[in-house]
């Protein structure tokens, strides 16, 4: 979530935070701003420096409970949510269960379809994904993934590379493949689906083509 937000803007943020906390503590230390300039007339140096520690550890434990669980309090406010949703970014945290259709057909000639449930587990520091299709034939390790802003059009999309490990293959059929996707985050109504295509390199060795689409919703 962190690379959505302007970086200017929270740089802004970050440093109201830490002036903030700084603030706090030469006021209580001086016992009022009264007191300020009897502060640096007599040992106020030595003070500031034995404060800095306490300061920055306030700083930085605040900063990732603000990134880590306090942001998610102001997506949960109904109406302010779904703004923060659509304007500022999405909270996709959850577990979302839809399916996919290959492009690979079977035997009758027909594409291939699978349930899959997916796990997201963001924060503004980091963004975990887990996907494993709901027969636990093949499951999926995210090995990097981010969400990103169009600015050409406003919209956000999920991107993510992705190793499948397959336990018990098929003998027409790989044991492990690397694959990418790309998906729109679109807003219906108060739902939240993500749609798009994947590709893998799965049977890329015997000149298969072996993409498709993704479609989820939150559970």
């Amino acid at each position: 979530m962190w690379k959505v937000l302007p970086k200017f803007g929270l740089a802004k943020i970050l440093v109201l935070l830490l002036c903030s906390i700084v603030t706090t503590g030469l006021i209580w230390a001086t016992k009022g701003w009264t007191g300020v300039t009897t502060f640096f007339n007599e040992d106020g140096f030595s003070i500031i420096s034995s404060l800095l520690i306490p300061v920055l550890i306030c700083f930085v434990g605040i900063t990732w409970l603000l990134g880590v669980y306090l942001w998610r309090w102001l997506w949960k406010i109904p109406v302010v949510g779904s703004l923060l949703n659509e304007k500022v970014c999405p909270d996709l945290n959850g577990t979302w269960i839809g399916k996919t259709i290959s492009t690979y057909k079977d035997e009758h000639g027909n594409p291939y379809e699978k349930e899959v449930e997916m796990v997201i587990k963001a924060t503004f520091f980091g963004f975990d994904i887990r996907l494993v299709s709901v027969d636990k034939y093949q499951r999926s390790t995210v090995m990097q993934s981010e969400i990103l802003k169009d600015p050409r059009d406003g919209a956000f999309y999920l991107s993510y590379i992705f190793e499948s490990v397959v336990d018990q293959p098929k003998e027409t059929d790989d044991a492990k493949f690397d694959g990418a996707a790309r998906l729109h985050v679109r807003f219906e109504g108060n739902d939240i689906k993500l749609v798009g295509r994947y590709w893998t390199n799965r049977g890329w060795q015997r000149n298969m083509q072996t993409a498709g689409t993704i479609s989820l919703q939150k559970d």
